[in-house]
């Protein structure tokens, strides 16, 4: 492919039009930035903006969780008309007059995001006249070095090359730290100098996180309830509460489990996984929390970190609620999907939980309910990014084979697993990989994780809801051309 190189100012005018002014950073905008980072509360609206682009549809809203990266995991049934956009998903033809242009957007959107956390950090460094509380600078920048390095792991996931097959000089896809004109800025990195920055930019974002985010010292639930504001040992700013869909310390030690399991560096991987889950502060959903009368599906007192889009329910009901759903499976494979003959307590699948089979005039449709509630549980606006379990499925997988029970245990009670049909069956790798395969599928529905999980162990062929022998290159989503250096 021929090269071209582009500033990140190009990258930015490209998405202007779909960002609020204040967060073009242009220097057109350069007076408008000026204005917002005058004052410690608009250093706030600046990150605020950046969580809000990113629970929007073109990434966390919908793209990058229940509909691209799940049709590429092929989990949505699929379209009979070979003009659905899913139709094209599905088959990975990446040059489909719809999905090409979705894929550029989401490429785009993900660097717009980090543009804008860059300019957030550039003017913590520079505007030493803003007065700040409660040490919420130290907050802003630890959020913001967290983020940045969590949106270039799932850039990385996405778009770059197979874990398995790539070295140290292997190009992968740009890691941008600054705002700047500078046409050779926006250029793919190596897999080890991506690695170098990301590990950096996590570390950093630890410190500061691990002495100022309230979190560590007190409650998720806590945080939850402004009546402690003040009260002995809690935050007195309402700003450094509801750490769940902020980029808090538990996020940063998630997102070092996961960049770690994802360079194949097992150890690393699993200690940090391990410290999430000692914490305690994150526990496994149970039949008992999510029978609960109001409850959620998306196992909220799980989240490491999550997206809130107080517009979800507008993007997700014609997804997931309608006579024309168009994300929604067969019911027969959905009984193979959660092995309902062997594991029929199985709190996912019990009294189809997340599913419900509806009967129309022309049609039977088996309708997803994670994110739209059922009878019980109640619609969520949230979206999980990043949660407890698959801490526990990194220590299945990266820690001691002697270990295994410890970790393999408190899921299987937590999801009401038939313990006979597991003991003994995981004595290898290979059958660890099996397992978690089955695992991923059935607890990370409409979030988009089991795709990054055939990715990372370069699956050549899918066998559910069929077979399904993958085209070549399928699981490399291609980078946009003439946005960045290819390989």
């Amino acid at each position: 492919m021929k090269k071209a190189y582009y500033p990140i100012l190009f990258l930015l005018l490209a998405l202007c039009s779909a960002c609020n002014d204040w967060l073009d950073v242009n220097p057109r905008s350069q007076i408008k930035g000026e204005e917002l980072y005058k004052s410690e509360d608009g250093f706030k609206k600046a990150l605020n903006g950046v969580y809000i682009n990113i629970a929007k549809e073109g990434l966390y809203g919908r793209q990058t969780t229940m509909y691209f990266t799940d049709a590429l995991a092929r989990l949505w049934k699929d379209p009979s008309l070979n003009t659905d956009v899913l139709y094209a998903i599905n088959r990975f033809d990446y040059t489909h007059q719809n999905v090409e242009p979705l894929v550029s957007s989401i490429f785009l959107t993900y660097y717009n995001s980090i543009a804008q956390l860059n300019d957030l950090l550039k003017n913590l460094d520079e505007r030493t006249d803003v007065t700040f509380r409660y040490n919420n600078d130290k907050l802003l920048r630890g959020e913001a070095l967290g983020l940045r390095a969590f949106l270039h792991l799932d850039v990385l996931r996405m778009f770059g090359p197979m874990p398995q097959t790539a070295t140290d000089g292997t190009l992968a896809v740009p890691y941008v730290t600054e705002i700047t004109n500078e046409t050779s800025k926006l250029v793919s990195k190596t897999w080890g100098e991506v690695f170098t920055l990301m590990e950096k930019d996590l570390l950093d974002a630890k410190a500061l996180l691990e002495e100022y985010d309230p979190v560590v010292t007190a409650t998720m639930r806590q945080l939850e309830d402004t009546y402690y504001i003040g009260t002995e040992g809690m935050p007195e700013d309402e700003w450094q509460y509801f750490r769940h869909g902020r980029f808090n310390y538990y996020a940063v030690l998630g997102t070092l489990a996961r960049m770690y399991h994802w360079k194949g560096d097992k150890e690393q991987a699993a200690a940090y996984a391990r410290q999430v889950i000692e914490s305690e502060k994150f526990p496994l959903a149970t039949e008992e929390t999510l029978s609960q009368s109001g409850s959620d599906l998306v196992m909220y007192d799980e989240h490491l970190f999550d997206i809130d889009n107080p517009d979800l329910q507008d993007i997700v009901e014609p997804l997931f609620s309608t006579q024309t759903a168009s994300l929604n499976q067969d019911e027969g494979a959905l009984d193979v999907a959660y092995e309902s003959d062997v594991h029929n307590s199985d709190i996912r699948y019990r009294n189809r939980r997340y599913w419900e089979t509806v009967t129309y005039q022309q049609s039977v449709i088996t309708h997803f309910r994670k994110y739209t509630g059922n009878n019980t549980n109640a619609s969520s606006n949230r979206v999980p990014l990043l949660r407890s379990v698959e801490m526990y499925f990194i220590l299945m997988e990266d820690a001691p084979i002697a270990e295994l029970q410890t970790w393999l245990d408190p899921y299987i009670v937590a999801r009401s697993l038939t313990r006979t049909a597991i003991e003994g069956t995981l004595t290898t790798e290979s059958e660890i990989v099996a397992f978690l395969e089955k695992e991923y599928r059935k607890e990370f529905y409409g979030e988009g994780q089991l795709f990054y999980f055939y990715k990372r162990h370069g699956y050549t062929a899918y066998t559910w809801p069929s077979s399904y022998t993958l085209p070549q290159n399928a699981l490399v989503v291609p980078k946009p051309d003439g946005l960045t250096d290819f390989e």
